[in-house]
């Protein structure tokens, strides 16, 4: 089979987002939310068109529709668990303006909760989807030698000790070790490395992982579950599974407020004997203001975030981000641009820099190794003339032989040494001090002489610095950089970012114990990611932060939030946002709160009755909703 044909059957068409979610949009909840809004809009239709009968028929229907699923909800947790949450006050509004008559207020709460729960419910979806979505990253097929010759296997045939074999292009099926072969191999899925890894005979290897050039006989180690991969999938599982619910703020306020209100009501019933007046203040008490407080708040949050590209797919997102005290970086694509660029070019015996980089970007137009596009995207960022080689050859995990203008050139520290070209020492101590600072280095022969060396490494975005002084600015005790890379580089990275912490090769199942240390001692944590291995701390953090376009669809489906420009500084941005929402939110309450006492003692006092009570229900909604609508053209604060 031709490497063509490897890549066309490994090939599949991305799921619509029908497909994907069908389930989901199919469930009784979300019929549930479209069939309340559809009543609840033919209602207002019907009101603004004068036909008030029809508009209350059709009100009630998508109260009770919407409200139902809340009002059981609600008087669940009452009667089992005891507790009073956001649904009870919800549920005393609703039933206060069906005895009232007051269908469209009853109609609207009930939408505005059953609308909050869905697409919480859509980000648990997402969530569970990105599972599937880590599933994929290992072939279906395998091929494998079995009695000297090449058999494709369902991946569930395959067994520890087979041989299984990976060509150029390809995903590793299994965790193994080499048993022949040469190849570089992109294993930053699993261990969040940001250069590809050259493996030989004897070398490890993750299933998941891919082989960017030469072919791989691999002998099994562990297939499926018992592999890294399987392993992370787990860890995503767990951590979703374990992590601790939140208490929105609005459910805090109802846990005190619900029974207050119910003790009011009744006793201004025993002392008035007007129960007209006790059910004026259970409709003043809970009104639309004070369940709008949140929602309205967040709503506009959100809002104001995806003007500026930042998508936050949940409200307890939004209020979650401005409580955090410590934000962890992962480094590759995240506070770095994951890929390899040229540093510094280092010419010797009578070359230029210009010259060493065209004939090295020459050499290596026909690799497709990530270091040789680094190459070349340096030497024509520099405008330099590129020709085509006239011969080439590949040794993967080793390097390349090319002629260029009639010369012979040889990149690459294993290619050097197979060709008999001994480096000297000072060039040897040139390599390592480089490689101490954290750079790859890049050695190039021309016709059997040292021309020089070319440094590449993953350089740290411009505005990670900034992004991390801000966070400070804004509270933010600690913030760290965890990263699957050596010790050398992200200490490097570490040290240009000014980080408090680094933790370095750190796998998957160590970023998630480090997330869960700082949780047991207390802190509120953020963690941003863009890769495959960032699922699990994803999951687990307080706040997951997925990279947007550079990021693997598995962590931007794991994370709340998600940077759909990539810009590393919007996390300044999101967490100041959200302090500015939660104040909204506080300022919201006070508001309702202070139209609901003077509300309650009108009412006591029979200057209210039901249908005046209502009409406050409305109007006390208005400040609320204003001043929510400030968060939606809130500038950022900090630059």
């Amino acid at each position: 089979m031709s490497n063509l044909e490897v890549c066309e059957s490994c090939r599949t068409t991305p799921p619509g987002f029908f497909s994907k979610y069908r389930e989901f949009l199919l469930s009784p909840g979300i019929i549930t939310v479209a069939v309340n809004t559809v009543f609840l809009v033919i209602g207002f239709i019907l009101e603004f068109s004068g036909n008030k009968q029809l508009a209350d028929i059709s009100f009630l229907i998508s109260a009770v529709v919407g409200g139902f699923p809340v009002f059981k909800l609600a008087v669940t947790n009452v009667l089992r668990d005891f507790d009073m949450t956001a649904g009870v006050m919800v549920s005393i509004a609703m039933l206060a303006a069906l005895i009232v008559g007051e269908y469209s207020a009853m109609a609207l709460v009930a939408f505005m909760m059953i609308l909050g729960e869905a697409l919480e419910d859509f980000t648990r979806e997402r969530a569970d989807h990105a599972l599937k979505e880590l599933n994929r990253l290992v072939p279906s097929m395998v091929t494998i030698r079995l009695n000297n010759e090449d058999v494709e296997v369902p991946i569930g045939q395959v067994r520890s000790g087979d041989i299984a074999l990976v060509r150029p292009g390809g995903r590793i099926p299994v965790d193994g070790t080499v048993s022949d072969g040469d190849a570089s191999v992109d294993q930053s899925a699993i261990t969040g490395e940001s250069m590809p890894v050259d493996k030989t005979v004897g070398e490890h290897v993750y299933a998941g992982t891919l082989v960017s050039s030469g072919a791989l006989s691999i002998k099994v180690d562990n297939v499926g579950e018992n592999t890294a991969l399987g392993k992370m999938i787990q860890l995503v599982e767990e951590a979703q599974s374990s992590k601790a619910p939140v208490q929105r703020i609005a459910n805090k306020y109802a846990n005190y407020f619900a029974p207050i209100t119910i003790v009011i009501a009744a006793a201004t019933y025993f002392i008035t004997g007007d129960i007209l007046r006790g059910v004026t203040i259970l409709i003043v008490v809970c009104p639309c203001s004070l369940v709008l407080a949140t929602p309205t708040a967040i709503v506009a949050a959100i809002g104001n975030a995806a003007r500026n590209g930042v998508l936050v797919k949940h409200g307890t997102a939004m209020e979650q981000i401005g409580k955090v005290d410590v934000v962890a970086f992962d480094k590759t694509g995240t506070v770095t641009f994951g890929e390899p660029k040229v540093t510094q070019v280092y010419p010797m015996n009578g070359y230029s820099e210009s010259n060493l980089l065209s004939l090295a970007a020459s050499a290596e137009r026909s690799s497709e190794h990530p270091i040789a596009r680094a190459i070349i995207k340096e030497a024509r960022n520099r405008f330099l003339d590129l020709q085509t080689p006239e011969g080439f050859e590949s040794y993967a995990g080793h390097g390349i032989r090319a002629q260029v203008r009639g010369k012979d050139i040889v990149i690459g520290e294993k290619m050097l040494s197979e060709i008999g070209l001994n480096i000297s020492e000072n060039d040897l101590n040139h390599i390592n001090q480089n490689k101490e600072k954290g750079f790859t280095v890049i050695p190039v022969a021309i016709d059997g002489t040292l021309a020089g060396f070319i440094n590449v490494a993953d350089t740290v975005r411009p505005e990670s610095v900034g992004a991390i002084n801000n966070l400070k600015k804004l509270g933010v005790a600690k913030t760290l950089l965890i990263t699957g890379d050596s010790k050398t580089i992200g200490d490097k990275v570490g040290s240009e970012l000014g980080v408090a912490e680094t933790y370095t090769e750190v796998l998957p199942e160590r970023k998630l114990e480090i997330i869960r240390k700082l949780q047991s001692d207390g802190h509120h944590v953020a963690f941003i990611g863009d890769g495959v291995n960032d699922a699990p701390a994803l999951a687990a953090a307080d706040v997951g932060i997925a990279m947007g376009s550079i990021g693997t669809a598995v962590a931007m489906e794991t994370a709340d939030i998600v940077l759909l420009t990539d810009e590393i500084g919007q996390v300044p941005y999101v967490i100041e946002l959200s302090q500015a929402t939660m104040r909204t939110i506080k300022w919201n309450i006070f508001i309702s709160m202070s139209i609901v006492f003077a509300s309650v003692a009108l009412s006591f006092l029979g200057v209210f009755g039901p249908v005046i009570g209502a009409v406050m229900h409305e109007v006390a909604a208005i400040p609320v909703i204003a001043n929510a609508a400030r968060l939606i053209s809130r500038k950022p604060k900090l630059s």
